[in-house]
């Protein structure tokens, strides 16, 4: 795969021509895979608008800067009214740069004027989106193969999955938690990647919203690998139903990457995979304490682990690791 070059993407964004879509995904030439994940943006009109538009610029920059074979957007993007403006908006950005993209949902979406539903229409609608509907019109959990630059064949897979909102069981309060149907969906994906290969995992990365609870647990009491900031407590689902088991078990889960509290941007290492939060990417629509940016992965062909860094605001890159066999180190090996 040919990476959209920086002078290319200013060139759709001044043109307003709109690319294909990359599919499907594949390795490029130097066996490298980049996604970039933004997060929380938190996109609104009126009064807000001007902070807005500095999340579009900052969208397009790092998608300049970066040039990712993949974006990925981890929930609450759009949290003002009227939603629509402002979703019509992003998608128009992600298609003049250029990149496929994915986009799972965050608690505040669908608390505008769209229903999930009417979201997942427009998202679907958009050249360039990697999403599908579920049966109930909803964005479905993704499974994205990732193909060997040479061949057909899986290297990688990425799935992104939503993690709901809040509970919806009487009695308990706070925020939503993944299902028994989608633990065992994830289970039986990675499962099949494994006997496709002759009993080998297919490394993979998962991309949601809600911090799964292992991530402060390890921060608190873990061995001590782990790279970035934590300067808020982590609100994960009221409830663990046991996603993190799954996808140990599986073998094939490397890290793990979310949203949803602003001001944490760490990765931690907890048995064998990697739980990471993205870099709060939106304006002064909402709070945060950390200079806003955007998380870069780079996965590499035939092997289980991956690069990143935070790419921040004004250009800088920060937070560089290499992961790998369940810890972090400062270069690749």
């Amino acid at each position: 795969m040919n990476r959209l070059t920086a002078w290319s993407c200013a060139l759709l964004l001044l043109c307003g021509v709109l690319p294909a879509a990359a599919q499907p995904l594949r390795f490029s030439d130097d066996g490298t895979f980049r996604i970039v994940q933004f997060t929380d943006t938190h996109l609104c009109a009126g009064e807000w608008l001007p902070e807005s538009e500095k999340t579009f610029a900052r969208i397009s920059r790092v998608i300049a800067t970066e040039r990712p074979d993949l974006v990925v957007f981890t929930g609450d993007v759009v949290t003002g009214r009227p939603a629509e403006g402002l979703w019509r908006r992003l998608l128009d950005t992600l298609q003049r740069c250029g990149a496929p993209f994915c986009i799972v949902l965050g608690n505040h979406d669908a608390e505008q004027d769209l229903s999930r539903q009417e979201i997942a229409r427009l998202v679907t609608s958009a050249a360039g989106s990697l999403n599908g509907l579920n049966a109930g019109g909803e964005l479905a959990d993704a499974e994205l193969p990732v193909l060997g630059h040479s061949d057909d064949t899986p290297a990688a897979a990425l799935y992104c999955l939503d993690s709901h909102d809040y509970s919806t069981v009487e009695g308990i309060g706070g925020y939503g938690w993944f299902t028994r149907e989608q633990i065992e969906w994830l289970r039986g994906s990675c499962e099949a990647r494994t006997a496709a290969r002759g009993g080998a995992p297919l490394p993979a990365l998962a991309f949601f919203h809600i911090v799964l609870p292992e991530a402060g647990m390890e921060w608190h009491m873990g061995s001590g690998s782990r790279v970035g900031r934590r300067a808020e407590n982590e609100c994960p689902g009221a409830l663990n139903p046991g996603m993190f088991a799954a996808m140990a078990e599986t073998g094939s889960i490397l890290g793990v990457f979310v949203g949803h509290d602003h001001d944490n941007d760490y990765i931690v290492a907890h048995h064998g995979i990697a739980l990471g939060y993205g870099r709060f990417s939106g304006g002064n629509t909402t709070y945060n304490n950390l200079r806003p940016g955007a998380r870069v992965i780079v996965l590499h062909e035939g092997e289980r682990g991956f690069e990143t860094w935070i790419r921040e605001d004004d250009g800088r890159r920060v937070d560089y690791a290499w992961y790998a066999g369940g810890r972090f180190s400062g270069k690749r090996e």
